[in-house]
């Protein structure tokens, strides 16, 4: 028997379905994998689409968390923000409205250009 993927609210399901540009994928990396995240009682979220770049050598990845508000967004984009993942990665996240638009990367400044990558991404996929 096969389960039921739970569906995402329509707007995380634009980001799901919005293909990665070449444009939007950082330097290096030449594949993308897209998950749908089911809502996470835990931390409050409605649901979420994670997209991992990856290359032979590492993985970065950006991903999209809907919230209920704009005020838990904004809480949650800060607490992402203070993830410590000492030499291997570093995080960057923003709010935009009930959303949170995170990314991770080996450095900071490269955790920021995927951020930057992973805001035209939401931007054109009009979610």
């Amino acid at each position: 028997m096969f389960a039921h993927a739970q569906a995402l609210p329509p707007s995380l399901q634009e980001l799901a379905t919005t293909p990665v540009l070449a444009s939007e994928m950082p330097p290096g990396f030449s594949r993308a994998k897209i998950f749908r995240l089911p809502p996470n009682l835990k931390i409050s979220t409605l649901g979420g689409v994670r997209i991992d770049f990856i290359s032979p050598h590492t993985t970065e990845s950006e991903s999209y968390a809907l919230l209920k508000t704009k005020a838990a967004a904004a809480r949650f984009a800060q607490t992402e923000m203070t993830i410590d993942g000492g030499t291997l990665f570093r995080v960057r996240a923003v709010a935009i409205g009930r959303f949170v638009v995170g990314a991770t990367g080996r450095t900071a400044a490269e955790a920021s250009n995927v951020l930057r990558l992973a805001l035209a991404h939401f931007r054109r996929s009009g979610a």
